[in-house]
């Protein structure tokens, strides 16, 4: 987005360019800081064991998914990936109203095409990751395996299938919630942005 917004020699371009740059930098310390606490709390960085770990009951009928125990995280983690894919209300490395286009002004046909595909193919991966991290992947109520001490084996293909397709609903809710807010919520202005990110999200 940067090098896009800076080669296309425009002035437009240029700032939405720098705009990015600046978003991208200030919601990278609140989304680390979110996915961190979960990384503090199972001692791994492998998204597998994290969504593993997830895969029991509290009182033998609540899910133990870190959204019930990291809901700040989960918030802080939800409004970061909507900041770091340049999605509405965090567009404004593009803000038609002021800036034409912003970093994608001057391209066209597949180029433009390719700017629009990183972005989706950015809310798609972050939106999974949310899920691994926060919603416990493919886990769901009466999937597990027949092991109470290994929930995740199984050697039924019927199961493995549904849980696919379990952590696929999951990632095309959060991608819903991508396009409710979009048409939800305003713009923000460039200092409120920045105001969220380094006045709140990261004291919080």
């Amino acid at each position: 987005v940067v090098v896009g917004g800076w080669a296309s020699n425009n002035k437009f371009s240029f700032l939405g360019g720098l705009r990015a740059t600046a978003n991208m930098i200030s919601y990278e310390v609140p989304l680390g800081l979110s996915a961190l606490t979960i990384l503090v709390m199972f001692g791994t960085l492998n998204l597998r064991e994290i969504v593993d770990m997830q895969a029991h009951y509290w009182l033998g009928f609540i899910p133990a998914w870190n959204v019930f125990c990291q809901p700040l995280a989960f918030l802080m983690f939800l409004v970061c990936i909507h900041a770091e894919a340049n999605r509405a209300p965090f567009d404004i490395a593009e803000a038609e109203q002021e800036l034409v286009g912003g970093y994608h002004t001057e391209y066209s046909s597949m180029r433009f095409a390719l700017f629009f595909l990183a972005e989706y193919a950015g809310m798609i991966t972050t939106s999974a990751v949310c899920v691994a991290l926060f919603f416990g992947g493919w886990h769901f109520p009466g999937l597990n395996g027949n092991d109470p001490a290994h929930p995740e084996i199984t050697n039924s293909l019927l199961l493995c299938l549904v849980r696919a397709l379990v952590f696929f609903i999951k990632t095309v809710i959060i991608i819903g919630v991508f396009m409710w807010v979009r048409w939800s919520l305003p713009r923000f202005r460039f200092d409120q942005i920045m105001n969220l990110a380094w006045r709140a999200l990261i004291p919080i």
